[in-house]
């Protein structure tokens, strides 16, 4: 290939399937009296297929196997609970579980398929939750993790088995166990991500990168986003969102747990953006890395006159053309950007929201997504990757035929 071709990509490739297919109405309660709370994100997607979402204090679903399917409501929160902050569904064992946190610490676990609570505790804040292997993960604002088997039906029981470890000096945003269910990796609002091996849950491995003789996986913004590789199982990646308006995706091999090992990765570990990264995504059935935005760079009180129109050559004509130059404008605000990894070459960028895309939840097949956008109050569904075709075989005959 010379370097005047294009870059050419698989069929099931974001570059060629990533279009809207639908929207659905949604909407974020206020943090009430918390006004510096964590992030609000009422909205997951469940192993049986139902997207799980918040319209104010409601809890609805939807069946998105069926498309004229209708979304029904849960549950509806009352005044003394708290306003809805997060929803997180369950994993492979427990498909029908579904947990909800509130403003006052509440948190619920409900059966969608039976429609009722089957059990609720409160703690003094939740600001994130994450399923592992029968494991319900839960970060709260000082920097404790909480681990809960959901499997226990009875709420003192449960406060009884509970696993408590402190580590995060701060605010825990973020949290995603492994598939495999033997690593978890936690994000908190001063950058710090810790993984920790479900063996010993007490003490956070050491990896990343070496910090005054100990190895430390450290952001310069709050870590807003994490995902495992589920094909190549030493990495993990990361992403954080700035005061300043920037991002960072920063790509991390945890394998690297000896003091002398270093990395000898031939591929980027970091990919700094003019926007925060609100979410990130790998797809089970190709090489691409996928990561949505926020508002980006917001340009400073003018203290100097517009910048003058500039002429550009146009390629195509002799005439030069006017534009304007504001080097404060995001080339990727509101946008859903998809990289192949682990080269993190680009592939595609597209706006997919007026406004910022507070997030995304991957369907559990990873051909769908949906994008949280609550100033707009939608949830948007997209195609996102299709389905891997393999080439057939030939037949015996055409094997065999005389050409």
């Amino acid at each position: 290939m010379t370097p005047a071709d294009p870059p050419t990509y698989a069929p099931h490739s974001a570059y060629h399937v990533l279009r809207s297919v639908n929207n659905i109405d949604y909407s974020v309660a206020s943090a009430g009296e918390a006004a510096d709370s964590a992030p609000a994100s009422p909205v997951s997607w469940s192993q049986s297929n139902a997207v799980v979402f918040g319209r104010g204090n409601r809890v609805h679903y939807k069946n998105m196997a069926d498309t004229e399917d209708v979304a029904q409501q849960l549950c509806k929160l009352t005044s003394s609970l708290g306003n809805l902050r997060l929803v997180q569904c369950g994993g492979k064992d427990q498909p029908n579980i579904v947990a909800l946190a509130t403003s006052n610490g509440w948190i619920q676990l409900w059966d969608l398929v039976a429609k009722k609570m089957v059990m609720n505790w409160k703690l003094k804040s939740v600001t994130s939750m994450c399923f592992g292997d029968n494991m319900l993960t839960v970060g709260d604002e000082k920097g404790t993790l909480r681990h809960y088997d959901p499997r226990v039906n009875d709420s003192t029981k449960l406060k009884e088995q509970l696993k408590k470890v402190t580590r995060h000096q701060g605010r825990i945003l973020t949290g995603a166990w492994k598939e495999d269910g033997k690593f978890l990796a936690t994000g908190d609002q001063n950058g710090l991500v810790l993984v920790w091996d479900a063996r010993r849950p007490r003490v956070p491995l050491e990896v990343g990168e070496m910090v005054q003789r100990r190895r430390k996986m450290q952001h310069v913004g709050a870590v807003t986003a994490l995902a495992w590789c589920p094909w190549q199982n030493k990495y993990l990646v990361t992403g954080d969102s700035t005061t300043e308006g920037t991002g960072t995706i920063r790509v991390w091999d945890v394998s690297l747990v000896d003091d002398n090992a270093t990395s000898t990765s031939e591929w980027p570990t970091k990919v700094e953006l003019d926007a925060q990264v609100t979410s990130l995504h790998f797809s089970p059935h190709i090489r691409e890395l996928l990561s949505t935005h926020g508002p980006g760079k917001t340009a400073p009180p003018s203290t100097t006159p517009a910048t003058p129109i500039t002429p550009i050559e146009d390629p195509f004509t002799s005439i030069p053309l006017p534009v304007h130059i504001d080097p404060f404008v995001s080339k990727i605000s509101n946008s859903v950007v998809v990289h192949q990894f682990p080269t993190m070459r680009h592939v595609t960028t597209v706006s997919v929201a007026k406004k910022n895309v507070a997030g995304s939840v991957l369907s559990p097949n990873g051909h769908r997504i949906v994008f949280e956008v609550p100033e707009e109050s939608q949830l948007k569904v997209w195609e996102v990757w299709g389905k891997f075709k393999a080439p057939r075989a030939p037949s015996l005959y055409e094997a065999c035929a005389i050409r």
